[in-house]
């Protein structure tokens, strides 16, 4: 190989911005739409299990810790989570129970690390506002 057959695109380069990002010491900016970790918000939580009942990866586990109290558990395996979202689109509350955050650097050690684990009470959903009732038709009965 000559190696004045690289001479050009080398000094070509030499110029050029950088390709690549300094990670990890120049941190990446997060796509608006990215789907990072879930979590939960146990305020707003009534316990309908949809989150569990539709997470493909079935990363989430919620089980009655104290039936009487209305005191729940609920484990979210990051570990098996695939980060789909479907347990936020799944939580009928308004606003969401479940969220997702924007962490993608969760790496650990050991997988039992990457486990979150919330025991809360139930919340009590409150019920919508009823709609105003439409007006009386003024238009006379025939």
């Amino acid at each position: 190989m000559r190696i004045a057959a690289f001479l050009p695109e080398l000094l070509r380069h030499l110029f050029k911005k950088p390709a690549t990002v300094d990670y990890p010491f120049k941190k990446l900016e997060v796509p608006k739409d990215f789907r990072g970790t879930p979590y939960l918000r146990p305020e707003l939580c009534i316990v309908c299990r949809a989150c569990e009942r539709d997470c493909p990866a079935e990363a989430i586990e919620i089980a009655a810790v104290n039936e009487a109290e209305k005191r729940f558990r609920m484990v979210i395996h990051n570990d098996r989570c695939i980060h789909c979202a479907q347990c936020v689109d799944s939580c009928p509350t308004t606003p969401k129970a479940m969220q997702i955050d924007s962490l993608f650097e969760i790496a650990a050690d050991d997988r039992h690390k990457l486990k979150k684990d919330w025991v809360y009470v139930r919340a009590v959903m409150k019920p919508k506002p009823a709609a105003p009732a439409a007006p009386a038709s003024a238009e006379p009965k025939v």
